[in-house]
């Protein structure tokens, strides 16, 4: 298996876990792909397996998130095990609970929608599966354990059945030899149909223990556990109940005409028996349940549970089910009436609408209602509600849904999915967990909405150290994921898928800063981070930035062409400062080279960068020679006693000649009506500045004050050169004409021995 992107242990963030397990899959996936082409593929009752080894299926990771949650609901409770009435804590642990359930729930129900409804005929028996997935969840789920503890007193009293009353009826047969015989209306014989076959009574204690042990037979069958609650009726003495219960215990199964006739029936003469008058309350309870008939105590007593009232509809509507479905003519008097509700989605409505209960109140929980969407198919409905202010967790949960279902089958609006990823990669970025945003990006299925999302949160990226990371993790998750067919994949071309990324998150910056690089007045050339330690703009820092992604993933043709744009952008505003700081680590005449031997190997590009452009870029990088000559001379002119140095007549010829050469050849050969213009704004600014330093070296030889008036003169000779064009054009030539009158007054500093020299 490759090697994964995403690192970490038991201690990280929970986001990181997550989408640990969405790269798991990943790498899963396409191992069976590479691995696994032609082997025979099948069904067994745990999953799908081929030949050699399991085939990855969306819920792996599903099954995956459960755990963590499950960990992460265990972990609160264990930390807090003293502070549980901390209503924090508590809500804590709900949240992680309910999450833990709704990935189980996926989980199951989505394995059954997708490998078992290709054999159901109808739509009764699609709603049919749906709910039994359900029930069984509800279920499974549930943590009430009903049945007392054998060592208690109380759990050995619930298991003799009418126990009082037979000591009563002893007792009553020597009352009547003593004469002191009480009329009582006690049963004559203790079997289970005595009360209501003679209209006679048992002791009321004995009620009080039937009373319970039918609550524990109830609350046995709301938890699915048939066989517990019959073998509880038989230990308990309720034979008859437990013989009722018999038939419940295959109500689940796929039913044939047969079975279907004899569950129909048996539904209808348990429903006869709840209409009893004489039954007690959970006997009663018991019989609605089993038979869907009238389940408004049912509903009275779930009140307290979201669950419980659900699990009581459910079974309602699977109950309905059975008998609209049957073709059985028997007993047709005995007639159950039809639910309330019809469908799941309504049953959802009315557990909502039941005002005042605590089960409504528990509907409205956010984890609840994705829960619901999912049951009723409509989770594309809660995706349209997210917005920016959603919660981070609930916008985690959902998120994870979408890239999930989307996998299962297609969103039936594909955007919707581009826009939760987008939210959630945004949340991911504000809280510094960059490197986990490609793995959510390879879930978007269209190249160009996976480009425009990464591009935002590339754009954001000026750290070198996290833009590098970024850049690896990337290329990471493209080369894993480029063999798989099945994968929703950003481009094929994983070098493209790549590439393009990065050209829009370079373009995105070059759009979003344009306005601020439009001239709206005179241009002030300002050079001064060597004296005042000035930082770089924070603009200007994110636009050349930008562009460092085009240098690190060694795309060279984009780099040549962003940074002409870059260059060119802070010579229009005087900026260079910024330039000098964005050229730093650069050789611009290296990456010329780069292009050229990157070329040969891809004969479309040859002609994409033009020898205009590189010849621009070289001249951008003779001027950037200057500048670095002009900012050491101007730190070097700041220390006492500078000219001491053997070497400084060396430097100082070094930087002349570097000066003199841009004086004449820069941009001297293009007709580009911008290049022209910089010409004019920076000619006489580097002019100025080599006045200075001949001016400042005067006290090493006096000749450098002959060469600043010589350079004097061929600015006033326009026959030979712009210079003098320069400075009347960028309105300088009075600050060039005043600079000398001061050399003048400099050069006669040595009286007239040092005119002379000039």
């Amino acid at each position: 298996m490759e090697e994964a992107v995403v690192q970490y242990d038991d201690v990280i963030s929970v986001e990181t876990q997550f989408a640990k397990a969405l790269e798991e899959y990943q790498l899963s996936l396409n191992t069976v792909h590479n691995n696994n082409n032609n082997n025979t593929t099948t069904i067994n009752d745990d999953r799908i397996e081929d030949d050699s080894t399991s085939q990855a299926l969306p819920q792996d990771f599903v099954r995956k998130f459960s755990e963590i949650t499950a960990k992460r609901a265990l972990d609160i409770k264990t930390e807090n095990i003293n502070d549980e009435d901390n209503s924090f804590v508590n809500e804590e642990f709900i949240n992680w609970d309910l999450e833990t359930k709704l990935w189980r729930l996926v989980e199951n129900l989505y394995y059954s929608r997708v490998f078992e409804r290709e054999d159901f005929a109808n739509e009764y028996e699609k709603q049919r599966s749906d709910l039994l997935v359900i029930l069984d969840w509800i279920q499974y789920n549930s943590t009430i354990d009903p049945i007392p503890n054998d060592d208690d007193d109380e759990s050995i009293k619930l298991r003799n059945k009418w126990a009082n009353t037979r000591v009563a009826l002893e007792t009553s047969k020597y009352n009547a030899l003593t004469g002191d015989d009480e009329k009582v209306n006690l049963v004559e014989h203790l079997d289970s149909d005595a009360p209501l076959r003679n209209n006679k009574e048992i002791e009321p204690s004995d009620i009080d223990i039937d009373s319970k042990n039918f609550k524990i037979i109830y609350q046995l069958l709301l938890l699915g556990e048939i066989k517990s609650a019959i073998d509880y009726s038989k230990d308990t003495g309720n034979f008859t109940m437990a013989l009722i219960l018999a038939g419940e215990m295959d109500i689940r199964d796929q039913e044939t005409d047969v079975s279907n006739f004899n569950k129909a029936t048996w539904i209808k003469l348990v429903y006869n028996l709840s209409k009893n008058p004489n039954i007690g309350y959970y006997e009663k309870l018991i019989y609605n349940y089993l038979s869907g008939g009238d389940v408004s105590e049912n509903l009275k007593l779930a009140s307290n549970s979201y669950e419980e009232y659900l699990n009581v509809l459910i079974s309602q509507l699977l109950s309905y089910g059975i008998l609209k479905t049957s073709k059985s003519s028997g007993l047709k008097d005995l007639v159950v009436p039809e639910p309330q509700v019809k469908t799941l989605e309504e049953i959802l409505n009315v557990i909502s609408a039941a005002t005042g209960t605590r089960a409504s109140e528990e509907s409205f929980h956010p984890i609840r209602v994705i829960a619901g969407s999912v049951m009723i198919e409509k989770s594309e409905n809660i995706f349209a509600d997210l917005t920016e202010n959603t919660v981070d967790d609930i916008l985690r949960i959902v998120t994870h849904l979408a890239i999930f279902l989307a996998l299962i089958k297609p969103l039936e609006k594909p955007d919707q999915l581009n826009a939760v990823i987008s939210l959630y990669v945004s949340k991911l970025s504000e809280k510094g967990q960059n490197d986990l945003i490609p793995i959510y990006l390879s879930f978007i299925p269209d190249e160009e909405d996976a480009r425009e999302i990464y591009s935002i949160i590339l754009s954001s990226i000026t750290d070198k150290q996290e833009r590098s990371k970024q850049l690896q993790i990337a290329k990471r998750i493209t080369q894993t994921l480029g063999d798989s067919d099945d994968l929703v994949e950003i481009d094929r071309d994983q070098d493209l898928k790549l590439t393009n990324a990065l050209r829009r998150t370079v373009e995105r910056v070059i759009e979003e800063t344009a306005p601020y690089y439009e001239q709206s007045g005179p241009v002030l050339v300002h050079d001064e981070d060597d004296i005042q330690n000035s930082e770089v703009d924070d603009i200007d820092f994110k636009l050349y930035s930008s562009v460092e992604w085009f240098y690190e993933n060694k795309m060279y043709e984009n780099a040549i062409k962003a940074t002409i744009i870059v260059i060119r952008r802070f010579l229009v505003m005087g900026k260079l400062s910024s330039l000098k700081k964005f050229a730093e680590d650069k050789n611009f005449k290296n990456l010329i080279s780069d292009y050229n031997f990157q070329s040969l190997s891809n004969e479309e590009n040859m002609e994409s960068v033009t020898e205009d452009m590189k010849n621009e870029l070289l001249n951008y990088s003779n001027f950037i020679e200057a500048l670095k000559l002009m900012s050491q001379w101007r730190q070097f002119s700041a220390d006492k006693n500078p000219y001491n140095s053997s070497n400084i007549d060396l430097s100082l010829n070094k930087t002349s000649r570097v000066l003199t050469d841009i004086l004449n050849d820069w941009l001297v050969e293009f007709s580009d009506p911008i290049l022209k213009e910089f010409r004019v704004l920076y000619i006489p600014y580097i002019i100025l500045e080599l006045l200075t330093i001949y001016q400042n070296a005067r006290s090493k030889d006096w000749k450098y004050i002959k060469m600043a008036f010589e350079l004097i003169n061929k600015v006033a000779d326009d026959s030979q050169n712009d210079f003098l064009h320069c400075f009347k054009s960028s309105d300088r030539l009075q600050e060039f004409l005043k600079r000398i009158g001061e050399l003048s007054i400099i050069a006669s500093e040595g009286g007239l021995n040092t005119l002379y020299c000039l």
